[in-house]
């Protein structure tokens, strides 16, 4: 692209103009050829608020919300639900480059609407990059994603009930301990919901099979019923087995 045109949209980058005039000046047309950006890689969605570029950074949280809305209805993979970021991550990575230069001609082209006398302060405003708003971006961002977690979570889904036993300490150490191990939603019996969780202990060589109670209201839940190889365990062994389980996390 002509050096004068790219000094142009220099002045609307203000801050590492350098890197965007080696970027922009290597492709042929910089708003249709990508060219990778290693900070909007490893910052991707705040990158694009220190870049004012808001529209984007909102239509991702956007996203992000309709990708994690399934997980609180339906049981999905982890990976599935993680994926996500290193997704984003690559896409605002490679156009990165791209969008800003998209992004300043646009300034660029309303500046010029401007009258002579409020060009230059449009531009010092609408251009270059602020960090104080990317920080306020990102503390919005977070308040949106766990107030949005917290309404969701409590939502009577038998996915949610059942993430209230297995997101717990107790269900880490028994899937530790388990092989091909599996949390079933049973039935709901007056104030709780009956859950199964179900494995093969290898330590101990041993079906294991656990009846819990939860109270989804208080967010709680409770140790019942606990088999070992189809054989249902005494009070008094399922409260020792429970503190086996609790010791060892």
């Amino acid at each position: 692209m002509e050096e004068s045109r790219l000094q142009e949209l220099l002045n609307v980058v203000q801050k590492n103009t350098s890197y965007y005039h080696l970027k922009w000046g290597s492709v042929n047309d910089p708003g249709k050829q990508n060219t990778w950006n290693w900070a909007a890689f490893f910052f991707s969605t705040f990158w694009l608020a220190y870049r004012k570029m808001y529209k984007l950074f909102f239509l991702f949280l956007g996203i992000e919300l309709l990708w994690t809305i399934p997980a609180y209805f339906v049981d999905l993979p982890l990976w599935v639900m993680y994926s996500f970021y290193p997704l984003v991550a690559i896409i605002t990575g490679l156009y990165g480059n791209r969008w800003y230069y998209l992004h300043t001609v646009k300034i660029l082209h309303e500046s010029q609407k401007c009258p002579d006398s409020q060009q230059e302060s449009y531009v010092k405003t609408k251009g270059g990059a602020h960090l104080g708003i990317m920080f306020g971006l990102m503390a919005f961002s977070l308040l949106f994603y766990f107030l949005t977690d917290f309404a969701l979570a409590h939502v009577p889904t038998t996915t949610n009930i059942k993430d209230i036993v297995r997101y717990s300490d107790d269900a880490i150490t028994l899937e530790v301990f388990t092989e091909d191990y599996e949390w079933n939603y049973v039935e709901k019996k007056d104030r709780y919901h009956v859950v199964e969780f179900k494995g093969y202990d290898y330590t101990e060589d041993e079906d294991v099979r656990i009846l819990f109670h939860v109270f989804f209201d208080k967010q709680i839940y409770e140790w019942r019923d606990v088999y070992l190889n189809g054989q249902k365990l005494s009070e008094e062994e399922a409260i020792d087995y429970e503190l086996w389980i609790e010791e060892n996390w």
